[in-house]
């Protein structure tokens, strides 16, 4: 499988990417039906508990089946509230971008669990003992590049995308991730 396969979306899909993938300051947010065809584009808000965007919940039925795609300032994979909006919103696909790659969940051949299940998984594969012990392990073993500039995001980039694999694992859904090396070239990291 090659990123062409897994990241086969439409030119006005990558187009927007391209041009949020390095904003640092503001999460941006474009969905884009199956064909490319712009339907919206939301800009972060303040919410009372954080910055994100905002779907508003009557765009339910036009934008069912459609593709996401968003960036996080952080560079991080997605976050618990990423995947309950793309199951409450019966999405095609959401993906974010950032500066070191790009991230795609798919629903599984069932379609999506609903969003309480996800948070369930979530929160339950995140508090596990075990994943915590694995990732403290983690953290003790990179310590060693804690003062090398970016390590504890790229750190935190890592552990974000180890927990979205195994969300997708135990809820059977599609999880691709890419990184981009320093030509600005994509390589898969299925």
């Amino acid at each position: 499988m090659n990123t062409d396969t897994v990241f086969s979306v439409p030119l006005p899909v990558l187009q927007f990417e391209r041009t949020i993938r390095n904003l640092t300051d503001a999460e941006i947010t474009g969905i884009f039906s199956m064909e490319g065809i712009h339907i919206l584009t939301l800009h972060a808000v303040d919410t009372g508990v954080g910055f994100f965007t905002v779907i508003p919940v009557e765009m339910k039925e036009q934008i069912q089946g459609c593709i996401l795609t968003h960036n996080h300032p952080s560079g991080r994979s997605f976050t618990k509230r990423d995947l309950e909006e793309a199951s409450f919103f019966a999405l095609a696909e959401i993906r974010v971008v950032g500066r070191f790659g790009i991230y795609s969940m798919k629903p599984g051949g069932v379609g999506w669990p609903a969003p309480r299940v996800i948070a369930e998984a979530f929160t339950s594969i995140e508090d596990d003992p075990d994943f915590q012990a694995e990732i403290d392990n983690f953290r003790f073993r990179t310590n060693q590049f804690r003062y090398a500039k970016g390590s504890v995001s790229g750190i935190e980039r890592i552990l974000s995308d180890i927990l979205c694999e195994r969300v997708a694992t135990a809820l059977n859904l599609t999880y691709r991730r890419s990184i981009r090396r320093d030509t600005g070239n994509t390589v898969l990291q299925a």
